[in-house]
């Protein structure tokens, strides 16, 4: 992790002090932000985390907290913000934004199977029930109207062709007037936190905007519902018969699923490549783009009927008896 706020004993305590937490017994770095500095601050009573936002905005930092509060109100697990009794919910530090969030206790899992895939399905169905706040971005951060950053750049490198390419492909297979709704944008399992069999929290909402909600479902096949050929279809059927026990997708959603999946494959590359090639040039992370490339186009060549099959199995299952 990139350390970008390196601050001693006395600072942390000053900050937190803000939040009117009470006093600190202990103070530790937390490895794995790529763009924040996050510590770990215990106290007589509970654990929280202290985070300085190094690459976003106030307003941002601020929409973020609100939508936390708001998600948690509505019975999300995820983060819990901290506001301070005195100042707004999110502090400045030397002009950085800082916000203080509750300690999830659990774990970050390497696979998600079996009952975890239906907490997941019935979690992000119950996400997308809940109206988007107007603060909310109205396209993805790192989404199609986004790829022109790279397809018009001066850099001569093949993926350039490759994603103008897929973009195409995207253009002819997305319709209009699909279904939107507040989604998450980036459901891989470094997002979720589980304790034993149970789904602790959903957290990273950095990414959350008012968007289709078949690039959630998507978005989460390719994060969650992978092995080492590609898409595991078996994960992805568990995952959209617990999905589609609280929401029933339209046909038109259901079409475009295998879209959506090659869509989430193509803007996480697209993300890696535009992070690590244009805004913050690293050559030795210069292919971590090349996993996501290669995983949308296997995606792009199985069957339409693949996908279809998902929710062929509902219909098998209801009909047989099966407990899904």
């Amino acid at each position: 992790m990139a350390l970008y706020n390196c601050l001693d004993r006395c600072a942390v305590e000053g900050l937190t002090r803000r939040f009117g937490i009470g006093d600190i017994t202990d103070i530790s770095v937390i490895d794995g932000g790529h763009e924040n500095t996050s510590y770990c601050v215990d106290t007589n009573s509970e654990r929280y985390v202290l985070t300085i936002c190094d690459q976003q905005s106030l307003k941002e930092v601020t929409n973020l907290a609100k939508l936390l509060v708001y998600l948690t109100d509505h019975g999300i697990r995820t983060s819990r913000v901290v506001v301070p009794p005195k100042e707004p919910i999110v502090i400045l530090h030397n002009e950085k934004p800082v916000i203080l969030k509750h300690y999830i206790d659990g774990d970050i899992t390497a696979d998600l199977t079996g009952n975890l895939l239906v907490q997941l399905a019935e979690e992000m169905a119950r996400l997308h029930e809940i109206s988007a706040p107007s603060y909310l971005p109205k396209s993805f951060p790192y989404g199609r109207s986004y790829f022109p950053e790279v397809i018009n750049s001066s850099l001569g490198h093949a993926y350039i062709d490759w994603l103008s390419e897929k973009n195409s492909y995207l253009q002819q297979r997305i319709p209009q007037h699909l279904p939107m709704a507040l989604i998450h944008g980036d459901v891989f399992l470094d997002n979720m936190i589980v304790q034993g069999d149970q789904l602790t929290a959903i957290i990273d909402f950095e990414q959350a905007c008012h968007y289709y909600r078949g690039f959630d479902l998507g978005m989460v096949i390719v994060g969650v519902c992978r092995d080492r050929k590609g898409i595991s279809f078996e994960k992805a059927g568990r995952f959209i018969r617990g999905y589609q026990k609280e929401i029933d997708l339209q046909s038109i959603e259901r079409e475009t699923l295998k879209t959506f999946a090659v869509y989430a494959a193509v803007a996480t590359s697209f993300w890696h490549f535009r992070h690590h090639h244009l805004r913050r040039p690293e050559p030795r992370l210069y292919d971590k783009h090349v996993e996501m490339q290669t995983l949308a186009d296997i995606i792009s060549k199985y069957p339409d009927s693949r996908f279809a099959e998902l929710f062929a199995e509902k219909t098998t299952a209801a009909t047989s008896g099966e407990d899904t």
